[in-house]
C-alpha cells in the first residue's frame, strides 16, 4: 500500500497550527512558539535592510536576559561560525584540520579559468560531485557526474545558466544523504533524505500512486508546497527499470521516481535518529565543534550504510528543521524544545501552555509592508483557563451582533472566534477565566440586543487549541469547496483531452496520406 503520512507520528502540540506556517516559515515561528509557550516575552524585529521572511529575526526574554534568533540561528552562534558555515572551502579547511572526514576535493574561485576546472576533475576521477561554493538549500549541486562530457555540461549549467561563479568539484560518495541537528554535545534530530518514491499496493499505476502521495504531501505543514512533477527526466529514469507511468508495482514495492540527488526539493525526509550509530553521531558533533563559536547546527553527511562510514559535505547554522518535525516516515523530533532549552535552561521544567497559539500572518503582513519595525506578542494568559463552544440558533446576521460580541470579549479578556455557520446557526468558541466565561454566558443569554433573536443555545467543552486574540471567521460551505475541486478536476480533463487531440493532429500531419492530400491540394491550387 502507498506510504500515507500519518500525523500521530507528529509531535501532539504541533498538530493545530496555522494554515499560512509552512516551508521555511515553519522554522522561525515553531521556535518562536516553543519560547512563547513557556511564557517568554516574544517580539519580531524588522532591521532596516530586510523584510520579514526566511530571514525574520525575533527575540524572546525572561525579563533577566534576552536572546535574539534568526529563523533556527540563535546569538549563541557567533558571526565567525556564520563567516565559516558560508563559505564551503573555509568549512572544509577547519573540518579537515581536526581530522573530520570530507570528500576529496578542491574549490575554484571565479578568477579560475573553465580548461584548468575541466583538467582537475580528470585527474581525480570519476564519478563527480559539482556545486557552488556559495550557494544553499542544494541549489546548483549536480552529483553523480560520471564522465567528462557530463561534468562539461554541469560546469557550463551551474556557472552560465545559475550564476555561480566560484566552485568545488569533489568526489562523489555513493551513500544515503543525511541531515543531523546537533545542539552542545548531542545529535537531537537525524532524517535521511530519499529521493521521490512511492510504495505500490498491487492495484493502482505508479502515475496514480505519485497522485495520491501528492495530496499526503500537501498535508505536510514542511513539503506542502513540493509536488512530485511528473517530467521527462521522471519517465526516462523508470525506462532503465523496465518501468512506466502505467506499470503496476506490487504490494510493497518501492518504486524510486528520480536518481538520488535529483530533484531535491521532492525528497522525502525519513527520521533516523534512533537508527544512526553512535560512530557517526560522534562525527556529527566533532563537525561542528571543529568551527569556532558554533553552538548548534544542522550537519549534513553522506553515508555508506553497508560499511557505516560518513563524510560532512556541508555544515549549516541557519538551517531548516521542519524535516525534523514533519517526517514523512519515522518519528518527529522536537527540535525548538532542545534550542529553547539551550538558551533559557532555567525554563526546561517550565509547563509548557500548548492550549493557545498565535496568528502569524498579521507579523508577516505588518513586517512585508514595513509597517512596524518591532511587534510584541501578548504574552500567553497565566491564570487558569476554560474554553467553552457556544451554538446559538435564531436572526444573528446583519444586526450589529460581531460588533456587539467584540465589545464584551475584549472587555472580559477572551480569546476564540465567532462563525456564522451554513446551517443559519452561529458558533462562538472563548476561552478564559471561570469568573468572565460566566459573565459571558450570562451576556449572550440575557442580555443580546432586541434585533438578535436568540432562540437556543447549546453549550459545550472545548479542548482543541486556541489562537490568541478573538477573530471573525468567514464561512466557507461545503458545496463551494466541492464546486471548486470540480473545476479543478474539470479543467484537468480538458487539459488532457487537448494533449491527446495535438497527439492526434501531429500523427495526421506526419503521415504519408497527409502529405500527399497536401501536395494534390497544391497541385489543383496552381491549375485555378
Amino acid at each position: 500500500m502507498n506510504m500515507k503520512i500519518d500525523p500521530n507520528n507528529w509531535l501532539s502540540h504541533l498538530k493545530h497550527l496555522p494554515e499560512d506556517i509552512s516551508n521555511y516559515k515553519t522554522c522561525t515561528y515553531l521556535i518562536a512558539l516553543e519560547g512563547w509557550r513557556r511564557g517568554l516575552k516574544l517580539k519580531f524585529h524588522m532591521k532596516p535592510s530586510t523584510a520579514i521572511g526566511p530571514s525574520a529575526r525575533f527575540s524572546l526574554s525572561d525579563g533577566k536576559k534576552q536572546h535574539f534568533f534568526t529563523v533556527s540561528r540563535g546569538d549563541k552562534v557567533t558571526n565567525e561560525a556564520i563567516r565559516i558555515c558560508s563559505n564551503k572551502p573555509l568549512t572544509y579547511k577547519y573540518l579537515s584540520k581536526n581530522n573530520v572526514p570530507i570528500p576529496e576535493g578542491k574549490s575554484f574561485d571565479a578568477k579560475t579559468s573553465n580548461e584548468e576546472i575541466i583538467s582537475y576533475a580528470e585527474q581525480i576521477g570519476f564519478p563527480l560531485v559539482l556545486k557552488p561554493s556559495d550557494g544553499s538549500s542544494g541549489r546548483g549541486v549536480i552529483t553523480n557526474i560520471k564522465n567528462i562530457e557530463q561534468f562539461k555540461e554541469a560546469l557550463a549549467e551551474v556557472k552560465e545558466n545559475q550564476g555561480f561563479k566560484s566552485v568545488i568539484v569533489e568526489r562523489f560518495i555513493v551513500g544515503e544523504d543525511y541531515r543531523v541537528y546537533v545542539v552542545g554535545d548531542r545529535v537531537v534530530a537525524a532524517t535521511r533524505r530519499t529521493a521521490a518514491n512511492v510504495i505500490g499496493d498491487g492495484k493502482r499505476t505508479i502515475e496514480e500512486l505519485i497522485e495520491i502521495k501528492n495530496k499526503e504531501r500537501r498535508k505536510n505543514p514542511f513539503i506542502k508546497n513540493r509536488s512530485i512533477k511528473i517530467n521527462r527526466d521522471m519517465i526516462d529514469w523508470l525506462k532503465k527499470s523496465n518501468k512506466t507511468l502505467s506499470t503496476v508495482p506490487d504490494k510493497g514495492e518501492r518504486v524510486f521516481l528520480r536518481r538520488q540527488g535529483a530533484y531535491l526539493k521532492e525528497r522525502d525526509p525519513v527520521d533516523i535518529t534512533d537508527e544512526m550509530s553512535d560512530h557517526l553521531k560522534a562525527i556529527a558533533v566533532k563537525a561542528m565543534k571543529s568551527i569556532p563559536g558554533l553552538t548548534h547546527c544542522d550537519v549534513d553527511m553522506l553515508v555508506n550504510e553497508k560499511t557505516g562510514e560518513g563524510y560532512v559535505n556541508e555544515i549549516n547554522s541557519r538551517p531548516q528543521i521542519s524535516n525534523h518535525l514533519f517526517p514523512l516516515e519515522g518519528l518527529a523530533r522536537d527540535v525548538p524544545k532542545e534550542i529553547i532549552d539551550f538558551y533559557f535552561p532555567e525554563t526546561k521544567k517550565t509547563p509548557r501552555n500548548d492550549f493557545f497559539y498565535f496568528d502569524f500572518n498579521p507579523v508577516y503582513d505588518a513586517f512585508r509592508n514595513r509597517n512596524v519595525k518591532e511587534l510584541t506578542i501578548p504574552d500567553i494568559p497565566t491564570e487558569p483557563q476554560i474554553a467553552r463552544r457556544f451554538r446559538l440558533s435564531g436572526n444573528l446576521r446583519g444586526v450589529n451582533y460581531e460588533r456587539w460580541i467584540r465589545r464584551h470579549v475584549i472587555r472580559l479578556q477572551l480569546n476564540g472566534y465567532l462563525k456564522h455557520l451554513k446551517n443559519g446557526k452561529t458558533s462562538i468558541v472563548v476561552s478564559g477565566t471561570p469568573e468572565n466565561i460566566d459573565s459571558f454566558r450570562n451576556i449572550i443569554t440575557n442580555q443580546a440586543p432586541k434585533k438578535a433573536k436568540v432562540t437556543r443555545i447549546i453549550e459545550k467543552s472545548w479542548d482543541k487549541p486556541i489562537k490568541i486574540g478573538f477573530e471573525f471567521k468567514k464561512t466557507h460551505p461545503d458545496s463551494d469547496f466541492k464546486q471548486l475541486e470540480a473545476a479543478k478536476n474539470e479543467i484537468k480533463k480538458l487539459k488532457k483531452e487537448k494533449q491527446t487531440y495535438e497527439n492526434e493532429l501531429k500523427n495526421i500531419m506526419n503521415s504519408k496520406t497527409w502529405k500527399w492530400a497536401k501536395r494534390i491540394q497544391k497541385i489543383r491550387g496552381g491549375r485555378k
